[in-house]
């Protein structure tokens, strides 16, 4: 498993390029700049087969519609995100003035729990409410997808469309309970470890709340 990472968009967003031995690829995150995406696929002599989405906030997305378009590669979200995929309120596009932001469809709803294989590659979904509803982390070997959940010594915010302090603090919880290290790749920033954000970062210190 190779990774790449690109930082695209007008808000820094870590977009990461994960290439199989036999050539094929998904993107996770694809932010922005379908063109500098497909050149660098290019490079690497790789295919993309899927892209694969840990939330729906348009500065994670805004790259999709081309290049699935451009493609065919499928599109995985989870299923409570997926009304963001066309509404430029709920995926806070609306926030950057002059963004064109372009809509697309899902192919794959996932799931808490599932199992997504690229050849070698499989990636494992985690469910993470917080940040928005339908929240993800992929995992694969020993690699973390974070988008906007965990970032080095932070969390992601919660006062979007969907966001819940309180389901946040439960999925950070799950996390801190993990026993196994992970080299964390997050939506913005630094990547770090799970090792050290236990050690480090307030948010994952917290006990998960019950809901009512």
């Amino acid at each position: 498993m190779e990774i790449k990472t690109l930082t695209l968009g007008e808000l820094g967003t870590n977009c990461y390029i994960v290439i199989s031995a036999a050539g094929n690829a998904a993107v996770i995150d694809p932010a922005d700049d379908a063109q500098r995406i497909l050149d660098t696929l290019g490079k690497e002599n790789a295919e993309l087969k899927m892209i694969l989405l840990t939330h729906g906030h348009f500065d994670h997305t805004g790259a999709v519609a081309d290049l699935k378009k451009q493609t065919g590669a499928k599109v995985y979200i989870h299923s409570k995100d997926e009304c963001m995929l066309d509404d430029t309120i709920k995926n806070v596009a609306y926030l950057c003035p002059g963004y064109s932001y372009k809509p697309f469809t899902a192919d794959v709803l996932v799931s808490d729990g599932d199992i997504i294989r690229l050849d070698e590659i499989e990636f494992s979904v985690m469910h993470t409410p917080g940040h928005t509803a339908g929240s993800v982390v992929y995992f694969a070997d020993n690699c973390m997808f974070a988008g906007d959940t965990i970032f080095e010594g932070s969390a992601g915010r919660t006062d979007f469309y969907s966001g819940d302090y309180i389901a946040q603090r439960n999925s950070l919880a799950r996390i801190a309970a993990l026993r196994e290290d992970y080299l964390i790749y997050p939506g913005h920033g630094s990547s770090t470890t799970l090792k050290q954000e236990k050690k480090f970062n307030q948010f994952l210190g917290q006990s998960p709340v019950d809901f009512f």
